[in-house]
């Protein structure tokens, strides 16, 4: 199995592990107080990390990368909820709507993700400047909603938070090579879920 079907069924398990737990809590407040404040704790958390700060007993450095990517994710499926057409084109009928309950937009998107990078790690930066992609990234998100109001189009968001969701696996490839016993480690938590 390629390093990424497996990082992708880690994932997958630990989603259906917490989305069985806290349910749709992620977004009951909507898109700014609960979808982006979640996203935010966790690029605040790995901008410390990549600083030098260090892990708490309770989450690792990875374990707050693959966090925001899981929101990364479930952000697109909120947006996609927004709009019609960006459902549509971002999940191309595979799932129905709405795509932010449940696993199945969550799912739909993960099946799909990038992560080359993975089977491939001597392409990606070093930690800083990965992080320093995905810091980057989010405040374009974030320009979303200060820029304007009303916040920018539900499109022009989500080409933001899929650039995100982008520079978060370059994170995960980082690690990947520079804390192989972590990446394991999670593997091996959730594989056999």
């Amino acid at each position: 199995m390629s390093e990424d079907v497996r990082f992708k069924v880690a994932v997958r398990s630990l989603h259906r592990e917490k989305n069985a737990a806290y349910g749709p809590a992620w977004k009951r407040r909507g898109e700014l107080i609960s979808v982006l404040a979640n996203i935010a704790r966790k690029v605040d958390r790995l901008e410390q990390a990549a600083a030098g700060a260090p892990a708490t007993r309770d989450e690792n450095l990875l374990d707050t990368v693959v966090d925001l990517l899981v929101y990364s994710l479930k952000y697109q499926t909120y947006l996609a909820d927004q709009d019609e057409a960006v459902g549509r084109g971002l999940l191309g009928g595979r799932v129905q709507p709405p795509y932010s309950d449940g696993r199945g937009g969550f799912e739909g998107l993960l099946e799909t993700l990038d992560l080359t990078v993975l089977d491939d790690p001597d392409v990606t930066p070093s930690l800083a400047e990965a992080a320093g992609h995905v810091i980057t990234s989010f405040s374009e998100v974030e320009q979303c909603f200060m820029e304007a109001l009303p916040p920018a189009p539900v499109p022009e968001r989500l080409t933001r938070a899929i650039n995100l969701t982008y520079a978060t696996t370059e994170v995960v490839g980082v690690l990947r090579r520079e804390a192989p016993a972590l990446y394991v480690d999670f593997l091996a938590t959730w594989e056999g879920e």
